[in-house]
């Protein structure tokens, strides 16, 4: 590993570091002060861990649909090229 992908992997551990401080942080001042209760708290995460879980899946399916789409048009492109491009000329202008 070089030097800059240590300062990547420094840098983005700090800021993990930091956001997970100020997550903790604010959920024990939401706790303390009485706005949500230590169980409502935790199920609200589970749920919303729970639909991003569910997001990410579809993200993943419609990633795969659209290489699998790709792939096809490649396969298309790579059988057909001859026919698709015979009547084209991709010289310099004026001497077609």
């Amino acid at each position: 590993m070089n030097l800059t992908s240590k300062e990547i992997i420094k840098s983005l551990n700090e800021r993990l570091l930091m956001q997970s401080v100020v997550v903790e942080t604010l959920c024990d001042l939401l706790v303390d002060t009485g706005v949500v209760t230590h169980q409502d708290l935790e199920d609200m995460i589970k749920e919303n861990l729970k639909s991003h879980k569910e997001q990410i899946k579809k993200l993943q399916q419609n990633s795969n649909l659209s290489i699998k789409i790709k792939s096809k048009l490649e396969d298309l492109l790579d059988e057909e090229n001859e026919e698709l491009f015979e009547g084209l000329y991709f010289g310099p202008v004026g001497e077609c």
